[in-house]
């Protein structure tokens, strides 16, 4: 009875089962011919769209709506076949605004709506298909690449980092205004556009810290195989056959421009290996810049960097030979340097010097020749070599002290002239710090900077104090005031430099006896500037009035005061100032009352007291 039952209820199931699969099959057919009879008045309207009838508009595209409408449909399309067909009308649209094929379309909505890099496994979850799928495109993101709408850019996922992507600076706004993207133009004219242009992308790219090596690589091998008719550029490409190599030349000549003759200057080992992606790699590539082997070292582009007067084979800057032929003529903007370092001592030119005739009573002339031809170009470079065969000191170190107005100083700017020596002068007066060791650090940082310019110059400049007396002081051998100790302090740094000197240091003073015996050893050269003769302060005032002093007056003025060339060139300046108010030349008896007003009177005081 039961069985009976059960077999008739499963017969009245199958029954209505069929029924309603007939049902569904009607309604499918039906609906099929539906679609075939809207074909066929789509044909029809087409015909009649030929024969001038009208025709339905076709939507109107813009940037935007027509990269919403790629992002929606995409989501996890899996790049299937309907997805294309149904997104063909706003693909085609930005096809041709674009230049871009239909799969960098996807890439470039997909990356926009994210706003950040993108990994290839993330690009893969947002269309739902494997990541090994997505990656077989490639080819097109390196067009992306290639037209600087994408960089490269390391994504952090699951605990590890991966290769990905991000839109360039400036797409998203272009974009947004329904406007296309143009990069930058390669294009240089000089040195300093192309620098200051790789100083830009650097910047944009993250700096040291963040800037992706590959961008690296493609932006300075596009920039340089556009602007091959600078040098920079040429050396630059001599190395691109190894990889890397030019971004790392590249990298230390942006870090030139941003540290040029600071303490920051230099790329160091660590920066180099966080830019480099395999550990292999790293380990390689550092080995040959700490050993020297490197292709920019042997090509003469890299040098090591100096870090407290000693060389560091771990920190790098650009060479010497780089800075002359391939910088001639740039500018670094010190854009990283501290504002204290800006202002810095810088070289004063020895083609800026203003020649003037000298005159000295035959001892100082003496001494005078011989040290201007023995800081000749030629002649120091052999005396040096010859020094360091003998164990002995390289530098030369050298002191002009005597009376105020004898010469000195200008002595020391003719030497720079003529022996075409550049001269760093330190500004003493900005030496001294009221903060307790600031002091002794600004000394150190004077001559950390001149030994830097001696090893970027092939000329070596001239370390110039003036009225150094102010800083070489004397010792104070019971220093317990923490002022005194600071002194001693100062003038013990002074001494090991001195001692430690490879370069050229001049100094100059008016008082001798304030100086530390421990100097006179470390002086090489001492000359002493004596006021001058009668004969050679006759030739003072007639060189000085340029032949408007007759040879009489000039020699009765000499007899008549005993004055220093730097007293002699006030009267000039009055002179000439005279001349200006009334048109006239002064008589000889003007400029005996000028001479009397150049003599400061310094009268004893009288003494108080009872006889």
């Amino acid at each position: 009875f039961f069985i009976r039952i059960l077999h008739f209820d499963f017969l009245n199931i199958t029954r209505n089962f069929a029924l309603e699969f007939k049902t569904l099959m009607c309604m499918r057919k039906n609906k099929q011919k539906n679609l075939d009879s809207l074909e066929t008045e789509n044909e029809i309207t087409t015909q009649n769209d030929y024969n001038g009838e009208k025709k339905e508009p076709e939507r109107q595209w813009d940037i935007i709506t027509a990269l919403c409408e790629v992002l929606e449909l995409s989501n996890y399309s899996k790049l299937a076949d309907h997805f294309w067909k149904e997104s063909k009308s706003p693909i085609d649209y930005l096809t041709e605004k674009l230049d871009m094929t239909p799969m960098q379309i996807v890439i470039l909505a997909i990356l926009m709506e994210k706003g950040e890099a993108m990994s290839w496994r993330q690009i893969g979850e947002y269309l739902d298909c494997p990541r090994i799928k997505v990656m077989t495109y490639t080819e097109e993101v390196d067009g992306l690449l290639d037209k600087r709408w994408v960089v490269n850019h390391s994504v952090r996922q699951y605990g590890a980092r991966y290769d990905g992507f991000a839109l360039a600076y400036g797409v998203v706004t272009a974009l947004r205004n329904n406007q296309l993207f143009i990069p930058e133009k390669l294009e240089c004219d000089n040195i300093q556009e192309l620098v200051n242009k790789m100083e830009n992308f650097f910047e944009k790219s993250g700096g040291l810290e963040e800037a992706d090596i590959r961008n690296l690589d493609r932006y300075f091998d596009q920039l340089c195989n556009v602007n091959t008719h600078l040098p920079l550029c040429k050396a630059a490409l001599s190395v691109d056959n190894d990889r890397h190599a030019m971004s790392l030349f590249l990298i230390t000549v942006i870090d030139h421009a941003q540290w040029a003759d600071s303490e920051g200057e230099g790329i160091d080992i660590g920066t180099i290996e966080n830019f480099l992606i395999t550990e292999r790699y790293k380990d390689f590539v550092c080995g040959q810049l700490m050993a020297g082997t490197h292709i920019l070292f042997e090509e003469g582009l890299l040098d090591y960097g100096c870090e407290d007067g000693m060389v560091n084979n771990c920190k790098y800057v650009i060479s010497p030979k780089c800075k002359e032929e391939l910088l001639s003529g740039f500018k670094p903007s010190r854009s990283k340097c501290p504002k204290n370092e800006k202002k810095s001592n810088n070289l004063r030119s020895h083609k800026k010097i203003t020649a003037k005739n000298m005159y000295y009573n035959p001892e100082e002339q003496f001494h005078i020749n011989r040290l201007t031809r023995m800081l000749g170009k030629n002649e120091l470079p052999a005396i040096q070599k010859r020094l360091k065969e003998k164990g002995m000191r390289k530098g030369v170190a050298c002191i002009f002290y005597g009376a105020p107005g004898t010469g000195k100083t200008e002595t020391v700017l003719q030497i720079a002239r003529q022996t075409g020596r550049d001269i760093m002068q330190v500004d003493i007066a900005g030496m001294r710090d009221k903060f307790v060791g600031e002091t002794e650090k600004n000394i150190k940082r004077v001559f950390m900077q001149y030994r830097r310019e001696c090893r970027n110059r092939r000329v070596i400049p001239i370390l110039f104090f003036n009225e150094a007396d102010a800083l070489f002081t004397k010792r104070n051998g019971n220093a317990e005031r923490s002022v005194d100790k600071m002194e001693n302090a100062m003038q013990n740094i002074i001494l090991q430099e001195l001692e430690d000197l490879d370069g050229i240091l001049i100094a100059t003073t008016n008082l001798t006896a304030s100086l530390d015996p421990a100097f006179e050893r470390r002086f090489l050269v001492k000359v002493e500037f004596q006021k001058p003769s009668t004969e050679i302060r006759a030739k003072l005032w007639a060189e000085m009035f340029e032949g408007a002093l007759s040879i009489e007056d000039a020699t009765y003025l000499a007899r008549r005061y005993d004055f220093s060339g730097g007293q002699i060139e006030n009267i000039v300046r009055k002179n000439t100032i005279e001349y200006i108010l009334t048109g006239e030349n002064v008589s000889r008896q003007t400029l005996e009352t000028f001479c009397e007003a150049e003599l400061i009177a310094r009268n004893s005081r009288k003494v108080v007291g009872f006889a």
